[in-house]
C-alpha cells in the first residue's frame, strides 16, 4: 500500500510549475498533446489518465508491455533507441516526457517542446514502490491534475488489498523469480528489484539470496538454482516454448524437486522496471498464478 506520507515533498515541488492550467485537461490546453519517448513515461502517463500522442514501438508495447491499455489513436514514434523527431516537431506537442534513457537528448527535446524528465530510479531510503509513487506525484503536478494520482493510488492500493486476498490460501513457500534467456541461462530478480519490493508487499518471501546488481537482477545458469530445492519458480515472460522446453530439457533442472513436483508457475510479461504501473500488474498476475497454491 502505498502511504500518502511517504511520497516526498520533492515530489511535490518538483512538479510545482506545471505547464497546464490548473483544472484544466491537457487535450484541452494543447492539441498536439504529450509525446512520451519511451515506454516507461508512456506507462505513467497511462497510469495517469492520460493517453501519449505517440509511442515507441507501439506492436511491442502491447505484447511486452500490456498495461495500462494504449489507445488505437497513438501514433508509432518508430524505435525506443531512434525516435522519430521530426514527427515529433510537427506534432507541435504541449509536453515531452522522457525517461533516463534520454537524459543526454534533454537539450534536444527542450528546443522542440516543454519537457518533463520522468525519474523512477530509486534512491537512498526508498524503494521501487516509494520512488516510483514519488516520479508520478511529479508527473501529474507537471500536467496540472495532482489529483490524478491519488485516483491511481487508490486504484494501487485496492490491487495490492485483492492480491493479499487471493494469497490466502498459499502455502508461503518462497519463490524463484526468474525470465528465461535460453536453454541453460535465466535473469534472477532478488533484492533491489521490483519484483521483490511487491514480494515484501505480499508476504511472500523470495528464495534468491545471491547477488544482484543495483538494478535487481542477475544472470544465472540452470545449476544455480539447485542451491534453493525447496522453492517454487516463477517463470516471468512469455517466453518462447522452445527456450522453455530446452530448460526443462536440461538434466540438471528436470533433477531439481521444484521441477519433479510440479512446483513451476508462469505469468506474463511485465516490465521489471518503470514505477507502479509494473508494480500493479505484477502483484495481481503472481497472486493470481500463486492462488491456492499448496505444498506437495
Amino acid at each position: 500500500m502505498i502511504s500518502r506520507s511517504s511520497l516526498s515533498r520533492r515530489a511535490l515541488l518538483c512538479g510545482a510549475g506545471s505547464f497546464f492550467l490548473a483544472g484544466r485537461s491537457s487535450s484541452a490546453a494543447c492539441s498536439g498533446g504529450i509525446v512520451a519517448m519511451d515506454w516507461v513515461s508512456g506507462q505513467n502517463l497511462l497510469a495517469l489518465g492520460v493517453q501519449p500522442a505517440t509511442l515507441p514501438e507501439l506492436e511491442r508495447y502491447r505484447s511486452l508491455v500490456v498495461e495500462p491499455v494504449l489507445s488505437p489513436s497513438v501514433a508509432e514514434l518508430g524505435l525506443r533507441s531512434e525516435p522519430n523527431l521530426e514527427l515529433i516537431d510537427r506534432l507541435r506537442p504541449c509536453l515531452i516526457v522522457y525517461s533516463d534513457d534520454f537524459a543526454m537528448a534533454a537539450g534536444q527535446l527542450a528546443a522542440i517542446a516543454p519537457t518533463h524528465r520522468f525519474d523512477a530510479g530509486v534512491v537512498a531510503g526508498e524503494n521501487h514502490l516509494t520512488s516510483g509513487g514519488n516520479a508520478l506525484v511529479a508527473l501529474a503536478a507537471r500536467i496540472g491534475d495532482p489529483g490524478r494520482f491519488y485516483a491511481f493510488q487508490e486504484s494501487f492500493d485496492a490491487e495490492m488489498q485483492q492480491a493479499r486476498a487471493r494469497l490466502a490460501a498459499y502455502d508461503g513457500r518462497p519463490l524463484l523469480l526468474a525470465t528465461v534467456i535460453d536453454g541453460r541461462r535465466l535473469l534472477v530478480f532478488g533484492k533491489n528489484s521490483l519484483f521483490q519490493n511487491v514480494l515484501d508487499q505480499l508476504g511472500i518471501k523470495n528464495a534468491w539470496d545471491g547477488y544482484t546488481s543495483q538494478y535487481g537482477h542477475t544472470t544465472v545458469t540452470a545449476d544455480q538454482l539447485s542451491r534453493h530445492p525447496q522453492a517454487r519458480l516463477l517463470c516471468i515472460g512469455d517466453t518462447s516454448s522452445e527456450k522453455l522446453d530446452m530448460l526443462l530439457a536440461a538434466p540438471v533442472i528436470k533433477s531439481l524437486p521444484f521441477i519433479r513436483e510440479n512446483r513451476l508457475v508462469r505469468i506474463e510479461d511485465v516490465l521489471f522496471y518503470g514505477g507502479l504501473p509494473p508494480a500493479k500488474r505484477f502483484a495481481r498476475l503472481v497472486s493470481t498464478a500463486l492462488a491456492g497454491k499448496a505444498s506437495p
